[in-house]
């Protein structure tokens, strides 16, 4: 396997919207884009952030042009990754069943396969407690939670 492939992280949108989101481990997840890891987003990552940028308006936490920066900011920070080549679907609907979690989230490890990445960084503890329970070994450790990332030392 290639050494740049090895240390690469795959981020899902629960981190990733800590970048503009003032949430617990907003602090972590700010450490994480600033590290010298490589980290890969894929493109469908985009409709779950535009979702929560639209959203922040509706709670009027955020005026519109704030949502479109905030936006900008996180399609910038991290360019997505083209998933049109890759054949995620089956591999998520797979971990998905396996693991009894929704494929929205199984997606990222689905992924996270196909890059070589080494893991997925989450800060959501259901979907890592059920991947936990994978069958496969690789993919029953391949989520790594935000805050076990800064334990790490920022690093794993």
């Amino acid at each position: 396997m290639d050494r740049a492939l090895e240390v690469t992280l795959v981020v899902d949108a629960s981190v990733a919207l800590k970048w503009v989101l003032d949430e617990p481990d907003s602090h972590l997840a700010q450490a994480l884009a600033e590290s010298d890891e490589e980290l890969l987003v894929p493109d469908f990552w985009l409709n779950e952030a535009t979702n929560v940028c639209w959203l922040q308006v509706r709670k009027r936490v955020w005026t519109p042009d704030e949502a479109r920066e905030g936006l900008a900011l996180l399609r910038d920070l991290v360019p997505p990754t083209d998933t049109a080549g890759f054949d995620l679907h089956d591999v998520a609907l797979d971990i998905g069943l396996a693991v009894n979690h929704s494929t929205y989230d199984t997606l990222y490890v689905a992924f996270a396969i196909a890059m070589g990445a080494r893991c997925v960084v989450v800060a959501d503890g259901p979907f890592a407690a059920n991947m936990s329970r994978h069958p496969d070994p690789a993919l029953a450790t391949i989520l790594i939670s935000l805050s076990e990332w800064g334990r790490g030392g920022g690093g794993l």
